[in-house]
């Protein structure tokens, strides 16, 4: 990850459900991009204080190159007062990415489990 070209990130809300629950989306580019064309992004809620990542996706020709972790790091950096709960299914992909996140950024925090 090293030798990785420079990121430019976007987070966006994309929605208010109602009690307490936003939407929103955090993208990612290639900073040298003009046009700033989406490699990644990742879709997730908050309620209250806890953060829901509902999904994660890179381009194909561009997985394996660290961008998944680049955008879950971004994500803690703008939400580290949340609690990052663990919830849903994952591809095996996701549950590596996931146990990535919680040994190496969230190793001094509690992880919640829902259900």
């Amino acid at each position: 990850m090293c030798n990785m070209k420079e990121l430019y990130f976007e987070n966006r809300h994309l929605d208010y459900i109602g009690r307490g629950e936003n939407k929103f989306a955090l993208y990612v580019a290639y900073k040298e991009d003009s046009k700033l064309h989406v490699i990644g992004y990742i879709d997730y809620a908050t309620v209250d204080n806890d953060l829901y990542v509902e999904m994660v996706e890179v381009t194909e020709e561009e997985r394996g190159k660290g961008i998944a972790k680049a955008l879950y790091k971004k994500l803690y950096q703008l939400n580290q007062e949340m609690n990052f709960v663990e919830f849903g299914f994952h591809t095996d992909a996701g549950h590596k990415l996931r146990g990535w996140f919680n040994k190496e950024i969230l190793s001094k925090e509690e992880v919640v489990n829902a259900g």
